[in-house]
């Protein structure tokens, strides 16, 4: 086993906001290749204004209504289907300290009315321990891996007083494993066998562009053709299926070809405001638990899936499949969105290098404009394209000044502010009024092939059991956005429900915002909308240990947001 790489870790800086670039590979420690052991050495804590440092700390934990500390944190990757089998962490030297003045995290918002989310926070001792982690199997770019996202927090309050560690040593011993992974296919089209035909030109498309590409239609997948089809309703047989396909063929992409009614997606009960809960197509990415299990996202065995709370099921969320869905109604809109995809593919895009920043004061009683502010860090973690803003400071978010920029082409849009079924819409600063664009008025937008890919950080725009006035021919905005003949938007990424979001001053922290952030963040030239959309997840659920996700709101979050769009689309 010497000079075997057992695992990496990935140092992250969330002050910057992303990877520090500083990467770590293991080797074994005294002979011993089944455990990795850090140590650390802190400095005293250190205070600017009312923000506590400490040097080797290179994040911060923000639990909302409570104190916001430093920590360490650092994600450690090993091959896919090795077993954590202990994590221990000691600390040395605790001192006390008083007189320290401590800002609290900000409580996330309702995008929908803008109301505040508080819930009764009873931490007497805060963090609750020194350190806390969270275990799961996912994608990391081309590679399925265990991460295991580790978290040492080095300053603690307690009864209003605060105590600190000089050092920590962690010691994390695990088995490696491997999981039999097939080499057949890269990408499984689902739909029913009516849609097969139609999908054929796409299938061909992306076996010349070098995507091992499988359509596989629903009635082969009840049936057992492949594989042998378990599961107690028809979107655990498709995920069971899912399952099978990454064993036995090593898929990576799933495209789901069709509306719910044709193509099911799974209810899950995360939505915090209702017991009717929300559909997700997240369930079909999420197959494996941090052990390597099947993920069924009905751990209690109730038969309701995804529940959040102390007693609700527990749920891996890392995704092990990139994973969209073109919501086509009937053949005539599939065959618009397969010629648009390939065509997109075979254009030379000049355009792509423009983004388009969309935002105002999305809470105007509130003391910054978060849609902006969001807007203003996208674009600096994006130098490399030309930023076109449409703000409402500006007084040019109207709607027929939106068709009028939109038209000209962009390869991204960031949008952040609220969102509907059928529309997006935000305020002019400090004003209550809000400046609605409906979808009516996407027959006034002309951009032709120039088509974006775009982000709405909003409620609802991606609620795939919408239809305006129960017409099938009008669905929700961001699917009107794709199947549009004559333009519109080459994939989405929405809402499937009523998001939340947390927007501060020092940026977006939480919940909807912090994924817009996040998916601009991941791109680079060639990658795809799931993979940016997967990688902003993954940066989310390595941000929340276990036992400091108190509110649940980020497994809504997750959940909810969804792609629109072809998942294997090479971005240029």
């Amino acid at each position: 086993m010497n000079g075997k790489i057992i695992a990496t870790i990935v140092f992250i800086s969330m002050l910057s906001g992303a990877y520090t670039g500083n990467i770590v590979t293991l080797q074994p420690i005294n002979n011993d290749a089944s455990a990795i052991t850090i140590h650390l050495n802190f400095s005293s804590p250190m205070q600017n204004g009312t923000k506590i440092f400490m040097k080797v700390c290179n994040s911060y934990i923000r639990i909302p209504g409570m104190p916001v500390l430093p920590e360490y944190k650092e994600v450690i990757k090993f091959p896919f289907g090795t077993k954590i089998t202990s994590i221990g962490c000691k600390v040395y030297g605790i001192k006390r300290m008083e007189g320290l003045k401590v800002e609290m995290a900000p409580f996330p918002r309702w995008i929908g009315n803008g109301s505040i989310i508080k819930y009764e926070v009873n931490e007497t001792t805060f963090p609750s321990s020194w350190y806390d982690y969270r275990i799961g199997s996912g994608m990391d770019d081309d590679q399925r891996v265990v991460f295991l996202s580790f978290h040492i927090y080095p300053v603690r309050y307690e009864n209003g007083k605060m105590k600190y560690i000089s050092s920590a040593s962690i010691k994390i011993r695990y088995e490696e494993a491997s999981k039999n992974i097939g080499d057949s296919y890269d990408f499984v089209i689902i739909a029913p066998s009516e849609y097969k035909e139609a999908l054929q030109p796409l299938a061909e498309h992306k076996e010349r562009h070098g995507i091992r590409t499988k359509i596989v239609t629903l009635d082969e997948i009840y049936g057992g053709k492949y594989f042998e089809c378990r599961g107690r309703d028809e979107p655990e047989k498709i995920k069971y299926f899912l399952k099978d396909a990454i064993e036995n063929w090593g898929i990576k992409y799933v495209m789901l070809a069709g509306d719910i009614e044709k193509v099911p997606s799974r209810r899950v009960y995360s939505f915090v405001w209702g017991k009717h809960g929300m559909y997700s197509d997240y369930y079909y990415a999420d197959i494996y638990d941090g052990n390597g299990s099947f993920c069924s996202w009905d751990s209690n065995g109730n038969n309701k899936f995804g529940e959040v709370g102390e007693d609700g099921d527990k749920v891996d969320l890392y995704a092990d499949l990139y994973v969209g869905r073109i919501a086509c109604y009937d053949l005539n809109e599939l065959e618009i969105v397969v010629n648009k995809i390939i065509r997109y593919e075979e254009s030379n895009k000049s355009w792509f290098s423009r983004m388009i920043l969309m935002g105002g004061d999305t809470f105007p009683w509130n003391d910054i404009m978060e849609g902006e502010v969001v807007n203003q860090y996208v674009e600096n973690a994006t130098p490399e394209f030309e930023h076109i803003k449409i703000q409402t400071s500006l007084r040019n978010f109207k709607p027929r000044k939106i068709n009028e920029i939109w038209s000209q082409g962009a390869g991204l849009i960031c949008y952040s502010g609220h969102g509907f079924e059928y529309g997006f819409g935000t305020h002019p600063p400090h004003r209550r009024r809000m400046i609605k664009y409906y979808t009516p008025y996407l027959l006034g937008l002309k951009n032709g092939e120039k088509l974006p890919v775009i982000f709405f950080d909003a409620c609802l725009t991606a609620k795939l059991d919408y239809h305006m006035l129960e017409n099938p021919h009008i669905p929700c905005f961001a699917w009107c956005l794709v199947k549009k003949p004559d333009g519109g938007a080459i994939a989405t990424i929405g809402a499937t429900e009523s998001a939340t979001t947390t927007v501060s001053k020092e940026g977006p922290i939480g919940e909807a915002g912090y994924l817009d952030y996040h998916f601009f963040m991941a791109y680079e030239h060639g990658t795809t909308p799931s993979k940016m959309l997967v990688k902003a997840k993954n940066d989310y659920l390595n941000d929340i240990a276990e036992g400091n996700a108190e509110d649940w709101l980020y497994e809504m979050t997750i959940e909810q947001f969804i792609l629109l769009g072809d998942p294997t689309l090479e971005l240029q």
